[in-house]
């Protein structure tokens, strides 16, 4: 599968820009002093701008919105894995987006001969079905499943598979997207105002439902456990919140915050309002799409249902705590008794002959302990500065 391999690698070194969205999807997470990548993006800094670097734009499988992160790291797992003598019958992108990975994924299988390997990509936005079919229809072994990857069963999937990958990161395509509603700036300067949306798919409950039903005590819980918010800057920001009720811009729930918070801070810049606006925006978002919930369910149910023994499961993350998340997983989750919990290493104990004996089984075997991207990849995009990648084998 080597050559099948170096094919992919020489696509990489040719820099040869392809019409793509980004992979969508991003892992939200209860933690207390998150630095979100919203941030970046919702601010009215270059980085607002559709337009790539030229580097960025320069990268295989990129596009004006995004470039796919360690592809390079990503196939070596799966060239590894193909190399091996159990035969490959699935690979699944749980965060499809445009197709980006998917489509290194298909490169890939084609040239080594696997192109009777189904290639799934996975996303709940039926604008990454659209987008991601009408990339990838000359394979014929891609197809698209519009789904929650926190909702998976092995049935969607058509039965048990080798190989995962999940990119826990913003979709830039949603969030560039003023009508989408995850952003209090925009595209162009001055700032475009949106409805009060943020669903990551088309159905469920909006920001706006969030923003006007919700009590203020669960406001003030998701304003401190999904944004990180502190307790008395987010009880100032729900008291205005609520009296400025009904909203239906994103505008007016920027202004609101605004007007209990200052405009930059001497000590501290996370208490200025740019970056107020996007832990409230980040929490809200998380709210809506049940992010949490869905991580929870992808390491506690689904990952464990879908990938056979021996098979690969590979996650990108762009934050600490996120991959704090994907790393606790994957050392502690344990089979007891046909349900998935975390095993602390204190439950753990040993037995005469030195051996780690404790309740059930382990899921995982940790392959790649948080790798990082490349230097050259880091200089060429942003995104793949704060990437991590850690990989697992199914036990």
């Amino acid at each position: 599968m080597r050559w099948a391999f170096a094919f992919v690698m020489m696509m990489t070194s040719l820099r040869v820009a392809r019409p793509l969205f980004l992979p969508s999807h991003l892992c939200a997470r209860r933690a207390v002093g998150v630095k979100s990548r919203i941030s970046l993006a919702s601010s009215s800094s270059s980085s607002s701008s559709s337009e790539p670097s030229a580097d960025v734009a320069s990268t295989p499988y990129a596009t004006e919105y995004h470039a796919p992160v360690m592809i390079k790291e990503i196939i070596e797992q799966l060239d590894r894995l193909a190399s091996s003598e159990a035969p490959l019958t699935r690979v699944v992108d749980l965060t499809c987006g445009g197709g980006g990975h998917s489509e290194a994924f298909l490169a890939y299988l084609q040239n080594a001969g696997l192109d009777g390997v189904e290639v799934i990509g996975v996303d709940r936005d039926s604008d990454s079905k659209e987008e991601a079919s009408q990339r990838l229809k000359t394979f014929p072994n891609f197809r698209h499943c519009l789904k929650n990857f926190g909702d998976l069963t092995p049935e969607d999937l058509g039965g048990e598979v080798d190989f995962v990958l999940g990119d826990l990161g913003v979709s830039s395509h949603q969030i560039d997207d003023p009508a989408r509603g995850f952003r209090y700036g925009g595209n162009v300067e001055g700032g475009v105002a949106g409805p009060l949306d943020m669903r990551m798919g088309k159905s469920g409950i909006s920001a706006a439902d969030v923003i006007n039903d919700y009590p203020e005590e669960a406001l003030l819980k998701i304003l401190v456990d999904y944004g990180g918010e502190k307790y008395m800057s987010a009880k100032r920001i729900v008291a205005e919140i609520v009296r400025s009720r009904p909203m239906t811009r994103t505008d007016e729930l920027a202004a609101a915050i605004e007007r209990v918070t200052p405009k930059w801070s001497k000590n501290s810049p996370r208490k200025g309002a740019l970056k107020t606006k996007a832990r409230v925006f980040q929490a809200v978002r998380v709210a809506v799409n049940d992010e949490m919930g869905s991580l929870n369910r992808l390491f506690e149910k689904v990952l464990p249902s879908i990938v056979r023994k021996n098979g690969v499961c590979c996650i990108l993350t762009y934050q600490s705590d996120e991959d704090a998340i994907v790393k606790a997983a994957f050392k502690s989750h344990h089979d007891v008794d046909g349900k998935i919990r975390v095993v602390k290493d204190r439950e753990i104990g040993r037995d005469l002959y030195g051996n780690r004996v404790g309740p059930g089984e382990k899921i995982w075997d940790v392959i790649s302990k948080g790798k990082k991207a490349s230097a050259d990849e880091m200089k060429k995009n942003n995104r793949a500065r704060s990437a991590r990648l850690r990989v697992a084998e199914r036990a």
